[in-house]
């Protein structure tokens, strides 16, 4: 099964008008999901900046971000086009955009000061090494300044039965990052199951 029909199986069926937007995109609880919004808010700054969050889902993050008052121009990516359209419904007025960012297919010729991907690299698609550097790679050239995204930590693996999810170690996340050259910070202390990768342009280690 191709990576494309894997995530739509996956999350087309969860798409409801009256589903709350954590649940939508398999996230354990709202404030699990809100952590990692957290966690962007306060380590990069947002203020002034263009944003792209890619896997966008129903929007939750740019309502995060207009909930804490931060002027931001946000543009959301999703390549499920039915989460393209429920984003836009709950949220109006907000650039969301359907299409497989980093596959290529869309806003190639565009670039954001921030790049966000939170929860898209999650499903266990089979070759999740090779996916994450092709990703990152992708995010690095969308991005002017930084790239930021969360991952499932393995310790929690033995805590879920299913193999529907990919569990990644951090070190081993900073070895494929390496030959990208960017100034790379892990976060590792606000969810025992999650972490998050902070990757500045133009900055080694």
């Amino acid at each position: 099964m191709s990576k494309r029909r894997k995530i739509r199986d996956h999350y087309e069926p969860r798409i409801r008008p009256k589903r709350a937007g954590f649940d939508i995109a398999d996230w354990a609880d709202g404030e699990s999901q809100l952590a990692r919004f957290k966690v962007l808010a306060d380590n990069v700054n947002l203020a002034g900046k263009s944003l792209l969050d890619i896997g966008c889902g129903p929007g939750d993050l740019c309502k995060f971000i207009e909930g804490r008052g931060i002027s931001v121009a946000y543009t959301g990516a999703d390549l499920v086009e039915k989460m393209v359209a429920e984003a836009a419904r709950r949220c109006p007025g907000v650039r969301f955009v359907a299409g497989d960012v980093l596959a290529g297919e869309i806003l190639t010729d565009e670039s954001f000061d921030v790049v966000f991907c939170s929860g898209a690299m999650n499903l266990n698609l089979g070759n999740n090494a090779a996916f994450l550097a092709e990703a990152v790679g992708r995010m690095l050239e969308l991005s002017r300044g930084c790239v930021v995204f969360n991952l499932l930590h393995e310790r929690a693996r033995h805590r879920y039965s299913s193999k529907a999810y990919y569990y990644w170690d951090p070190d081993e996340v900073v070895r494929i990052l390496k030959p990208f050259g960017c100034r790379i910070r892990i976060l590792d202390d606000y969810l025992p199951n999650d972490f998050t990768v902070i990757c500045e342009k133009g900055e080694r280690q």
